[in-house]
C-alpha cells in the first residue's frame, strides 16, 4: 500500500496518550504519526507538541522545516498566561487538553491557513523585524 504524500500529516512529538483517538476525528485522508524528534518532520507538516514547556515551543518553532505549522496541546487546567506564553513562543495554535474533536478542528483550521496563499500586503509575522514582543503580565 502506497502512502499518499500529499495528505495532510500531523506529526506528534510527546506523549501520545492525551491524543488517543485523534486520527478518528480527522478525515481518512489525514495521517497522524508519532516521531521521536523534530529530525523526522517533513516540510509542510503540522507539528503537534503534547504538554511541552514554553522553552520547547520556542526551540521547536525556530527549528521547524519550511511550511510547517506548530500546534501545542497544553494541560486542561492551563491558565491564560500559559496559553499566551505558548503563543508568544511561536505556536500557531494552542489548545487545552480535553477533547480530541476540538483539537482536530484546530488542526484542520491550521491546515487551511497553511494551504491558502497569503493575502497581498498582509504580513504573517505580527512583530516587525527588530521589534520585541511585549511581555505577558501575570
Amino acid at each position: 500500500m502506497r502512502t499518499d504524500l500529499t495528505a495532510p500529516t500531523v506529526t506528534v512529538l510527546g506523549d501520545p496518550g492525551p491524543i488517543a483517538g485523534l486520527a478518528r476525528r480527522l478525515s481518512t485522508a489525514w495521517r497522524v504519526r508519532h516521531a521521536a524528534s523534530l529530525d523526522h518532520v517533513q516540510p509542510g507538516e503540522l507539528v503537534l507538541l503534547v504538554h511541552p514547556v514554553v522553552a520547547t515551543v520556542a526551540r521547536t518553532h525556530r527549528e521547524l522545516p519550511a511550511g510547517c505549522a506548530l500546534a501545542v496541546l497544553v494541560d486542561g487546567g492551563a491558565d491564560t498566561a500559559t496559553i499566551a506564553d505558548v503563543l508568544l513562543a511561536g505556536a500557531d495554535v494552542c489548545v487545552r487538553d480535553g477533547s480530541t474533536a476540538v483539537l482536530a478542528g484546530h488542526l484542520v483550521a491550521c491546515h487551511r491557513r497553511l494551504s491558502r496563499a497569503p493575502s497581498p500586503g498582509v504580513d504573517r509575522d505580527p512583530v516587525p523585524a527588530g521589534a520585541h514582543r511585549a511581555a505577558v503580565a501575570r
